[in-house]
């Protein structure tokens, strides 16, 4: 039995698709033809942003914006090395950044990030303190108001010295005030404060 009498007539169009209802006219964008040079171009850039993230360390990848699946996609192309099965995982790399939003991508590796803005804030922060004296160390305080204040205080003192004892000291204070910028303060929760007040009044009317 013929199969052609399933096939349902086509419906006469109008000649301007835009006085059917629900209908756009097609954007540059969708009707742009596809370009196989852009598209290799594309992929070249792809390949040297997977190869440049998986020569980063594994902590470097954990800042990027990068999906936990991604991650894992990269973390597996850094240890794969010289393997013979690299080349299949750059490609599944590539294609798992492919869906990524690579402008922040980029932006991340370019240190526009907020976490990075706080860690040259803390660097400075670092150099003030040895330079100076008790009163920049409170006002980081006054700035960051969870921070260690005699952990960092004799951190300073130490990294004013000279050798590998200051150096190390230097290391330690860096870490002390990157911590302590980490740390979010709670919000005020007046919650309880709130419900003495409705808990007296109620007693009152008994």
């Amino acid at each position: 039995m013929s199969t052609l009498k399933n096939i349902q007539a086509e419906p006469t169009l109008p000649d301007d698709p835009s006085v059917l209802p629900g209908v756009d006219e097609p954007s540059e964008e969708a009707v742009k033809p596809f370009d196989r040079n852009e598209h290799r171009a594309a992929m070249v850039d792809l390949k040297a942003l997977a190869n440049r993230i998986a020569r980063m360390t594994q902590h470097q990848r954990r800042m990027l914006p990068l999906d936990e699946d991604t991650h894992e996609q990269m973390d597996m192309l850094a240890a794969a090395a010289r393997m013979p099965h690299r080349r299949r995982l750059l490609m599944r790399a590539k294609l798992f950044l492919s869906g990524c939003d690579l402008v922040k991508v980029q932006a991340a590796l370019e240190g526009n990030t907020p976490a990075a803005a706080r860690d040259r804030e803390t660097a400075h922060w670092r150099t003030r303190i040895v330079a100076g004296d008790d009163t920049v160390l409170q006002a980081f305080i006054e700035a960051y108001p969870g921070a260690d204040r005699q952990g960092i205080r004799s951190s300073a003192r130490e990294a004013r010295g000279t050798g590998p004892a200051a150096a190390r000291a230097q290391t330690r204070l860096l870490q002390q005030l990157r911590a302590a910028a980490a740390i979010v303060p709670e919000p005020e929760d007046d919650d309880e404060e709130d419900y003495g007040e409705d808990s007296g009044e109620d007693s009152g009317e008994e």
